[in-house]
């Protein structure tokens, strides 16, 4: 486990060390984490630093595992470099037999930086799909024959995996290679090339009145989306109650057909009493008629 996973409690100093505590955080809390590190920034006065902040885009997930594993194990990467170089070397030598044994190397360490990543992502809360494997798989398949992109990959600031290597990837943020430990330095040498003052206030003016626009933006369409949810829950209850009285009028109507089949039932049996009724009537009259004809005669 890193050390310095909760240092993002602290406001942070730069963007690199504000990717470094961000891009390896859980998923589900990215956006707010980001929106409180920016917080951070801007309460300490730098609101450049809080509108990149802000500015940076969620990782993919197989980016994000890979983030994680730089943090929980940077010195597996070094293994990964330190192999891709003899793999360099032994391929320059043309030295076959080295190749072979540095293949059957590179497999297994490869394997093993997956299943370390794929723990890693477990103590972290998630559990990485299949997909999502094979796409680390790849992409330290492709650092171990890349020096570049295991520098990007140690630095634990990714946003997208690289799955091939040579293709000129650069998803990470503050540039590729640039470790955390490195972070001091690297601002220093930006505070010493920033603007003159006057041209820094100007920037900081515009970046101030887009920042409060966007935030203006964000807080009417976060209006809007909880206006929005609560109506599609206010429809997901009315569509509920509708199926109920629907499912009510079914049973229903199967008890009506049900009763209009036994009344059916009952009419056609009425009926036949009704007819047998009326022959013996018939027959009586006729014989009632008979009688009062033989009286007479």
């Amino acid at each position: 486990m890193p050390e310095d996973r909760d240092h993002a409690t602290t406001p942070p100093t730069d963007l690199v060390a504000a990717a470094v505590a961000l891009l390896r955080r859980p998923l589900p809390t990215f956006v707010a984490e980001r929106k409180r590190l920016a917080t951070a920034a801007r309460e300490h006065g730098d609101t450049d630093l809080a509108t990149a902040i802000l500015a940076l885009r969620k990782p993919s997930v197989a980016a994000w595992a890979l983030n994680v594993l730089a943090a929980h194990q940077p010195t597996a990467l070094d293994e990964l470099e330190q192999l891709g170089a003899a793999l360099a070397t032994a391929q320059s030598a043309g030295d076959g037999a080295a190749l072979r044994s540095l293949g059957v190397e590179r497999r297994a360490l490869v394997s093993r930086l997956v299943d370390i990543t794929v723990a890693a992502a477990a103590e972290e809360g998630a559990t990485l799909s299949s997909t999502v494997v094979e796409t680390v798989r790849q992409s330290l398949q492709a650092a171990s024959a890349d020096a570049e992109l295991v520098a990007q990959l140690s630095t634990g600031r990714l946003t997208d995996a690289p799955t091939a290597s040579g293709s000129g990837w650069g998803g990470v943020v503050g540039g590729p290679g640039v470790r955390h430990d490195d972070a001091e330095a690297t601002s220093e040498r930006d505070r010493q090339t920033q603007d003159d003052p006057a041209e820094a206030d100007d920037r900081r003016r515009r970046l101030l009145a887009r920042l409060d626009v966007a935030e203006r933006e964000a807080g009417t369409a976060e209006g809007a989306s909880e206006e929005a949810n609560s109506l599609l829950d206010d429809a997901a209850v009315r569509r509920a109650d509708l199926l109920r009285d629907r499912e009510d009028l079914a049973r229903r109507l199967d008890e009506l057909d049900a009763d209009l089949t036994d009344a059916a039932r009952e009419l056609a049996r009425r009926q036949r009493e009704a007819d047998r009724a009326q022959r013996s009537l018939d027959a009586a009259r006729e014989e009632a008629d008979r009688l009062r004809a033989a009286l007479d005669e």
